[in-house]
């Protein structure tokens, strides 16, 4: 599917942001050290719009950047790749999506995943357990990237889904697609020239004000398209035991950003 045509560039907001500048409005024209300013305020000026100051009081998450994957398991593999993207989990449990009335994996600390698999003497089945650890083969090289590991190990295929909050790369060519679409556009453009206002004689905060209008908006749109933050289905207690599904609640991972 094609993005939307509203959509902003990275291209758009480097002529927005070099015309407010005086520097002019090709952004290949200018120098080095103009192009290096420009670039600067944006990087700003989209942090500034993924992790966004409170609104009314409360702080905000992006949906877009809370995306659900799912996943497939392969018996006898315990570890499987999470995203590039990946910041951190959201919800203490994976949902089985065929297996709706039963709780899935528990996410639970490295610490406690190694004694799991020191003292259990079953080793493979239905898994029980999951945890998150850095991939040992990018510790050194960089970028760090997280695996997702399950015990018991799986003893066949299980469908699964998880939601996880994104770590947002930079955008870096002229015709990249800004993460939060057209819905957010005006919003995104008025963070980064909210920003480009700071590096101007006498700045008189009019994007800034701008930008605080437009959050209010993009935020109350964001939230009406959340829903109530449950996965899964509540029914009762099975005769396996397990309990129904709890409410959606964002676990959080020493070095996983957030």
């Amino acid at each position: 599917m094609a993005e939307p045509t509203l959509s902003v560039t990275l291209g758009e907001i480097r002529r927005e942001v070099s015309r407010f500048l005086s520097f002019g409005r090709e952004y290949d024209a200018l120098t080095i050290t103009q192009q290096e300013d420009v670039d600067s305020i944006i990087r700003r000026g989209l942090r500034q719009f993924y992790s966004p100051p409170a609104v009314n009081g409360k702080a905000h998450q992006w949906t877009f950047l809370r995306p659900t994957v799912s996943m497939t398991t392969v018996a006898e593999q315990e570890a499987y790749p999470l995203p590039d993207d990946f910041g951190a989990m959201l919800g203490s449990r994976l949902t089985y999506t065929e297996r709706r009335y039963i709780d899935g994996p528990k996410i639970v600390s490295d610490y406690a995943y190694r004694q799991l698999v020191e003292e259990s003497a079953r080793r493979s089945g239905f898994p029980d357990y999951a945890t998150i650890r850095v991939r040992p083969s990018t510790i050194s090289s960089g970028p760090v990237r997280y695996d997702l590991l399950f015990f018991p190990v799986p003893d066949g295929e299980f469908q699964m889904q998880y939601q996880y909050q994104v770590v947002q790369d930079a955008v870096t060519a002229n015709l990249d697609y800004v993460a939060g679409g057209a819905m957010h556009g005006e919003t995104i453009l008025a963070s980064c020239l909210a920003i480009a206002e700071e590096y101007v004689v006498d700045p008189i905060a009019k994007y800034r004000e701008l930008f605080r209008e437009r959050l209010v908006t993009s935020v109350s749109l964001d939230r009406s398209s959340r829903g109530d933050g449950i996965i899964g289905q509540m029914r009762p207690t099975g005769d396996d035991g397990h309990r129904p599904m709890p409410r959606v609640s964002i676990v959080r991972y020493a070095g996983l950003g957030g």
